[in-house]
């Protein structure tokens, strides 16, 4: 494997099993999701995604809705990871969006927030797909002066076959820079597995760690997502 793979790996796995620290709070979420995603052309489509956010001990209950724009170039990589999503065999994808996150039950201030995305895939031996997604949130919060946050989160993913049937386990990693504190604030490690449902369906099911250290006290999230994708 090339060797800034790996250098990038060992950094990542020092930074996100750093302990959260003494004064840290602990909180248990949970993250039901709906993606769907509308072919446009051989080359673009439209993402929509309807999430909400879920904490088992505040009660607090909070959605993010929000339409996409995902532009890809020619397949010049082919990994054969998830046929539904057209994405996956895509060098470079760029994203341009809009979310909006509000709050049902709470007390959090509502948000918009535009955003941009840049991934890229590679091929690593073993048939491993290694995606590099470089994400923009413009956040405009209600109260509160606008500033932005730059997320960086590389994924690892493989699929596997039982009796004709493929599915795909991944691990990520994510850093989260805040420009208020000019520092990384955040980062997170999932790992979480996709199955397709049918040939328009696909669920995915997994588990998060966040450490979240913008200011005290610091916050250590663990929370499990499920996300049904609808694919036209």
């Amino acid at each position: 494997m090339n060797a800034r793979y790996w250098k990038w790996g060992i950094w990542l796995a020092l930074f996100l099993f750093l302990p959260a620290g003494s004064r840290a709070q602990d909180q248990s979420q949970f993250w039901p999701e709906l993606d769907t995603y509308v072919n446009l052309s051989s080359s673009t489509r439209l993402f929509f995604i309807s999430a909400l956010s879920s904490d088992q001990d505040t009660r607090q209950l909070q959605g993010e809705f929000g339409p996409n724009f995902d532009f890809y170039l020619r397949p010049f990589l082919r990994p054969r990871l998830r046929d539904m999503n057209p994405s996956k065999s895509r060098l470079v994808t760029f994203r341009v969006g809009y979310r909006y996150l509000t709050t049902f039950r709470g007390s959090e201030p509502n948000e918009n927030r535009p955003i941009a995305e840049l991934t890229g895939r590679f091929k690593i031996p073993w048939e491993v797909l290694l995606s590099d997604r470089n994400r923009v949130d413009f956040r405009f919060i209600s109260g509160q002066p606008f500033f932005w946050r730059y997320r960086n989160r590389l994924t690892l993913e493989r699929n596997f076959e039982i009796h004709n049937y493929t599915f795909t386990p991944y691990v990520r990693g994510e850093l989260f820079y805040d420009s208020r504190y000019d520092k990384i604030t955040k980062n997170a490690f999932t790992l979480g597995c996709t199955f397709p449902l049918t040939k328009r369906t696909e669920s995915e099911l997994y588990y998060e760690d966040q450490r979240d250290s913008a200011s005290p006290p610091n916050y250590h999230t663990r929370g499990v997502g499920v996300v049904l994708s609808l694919y036209f």
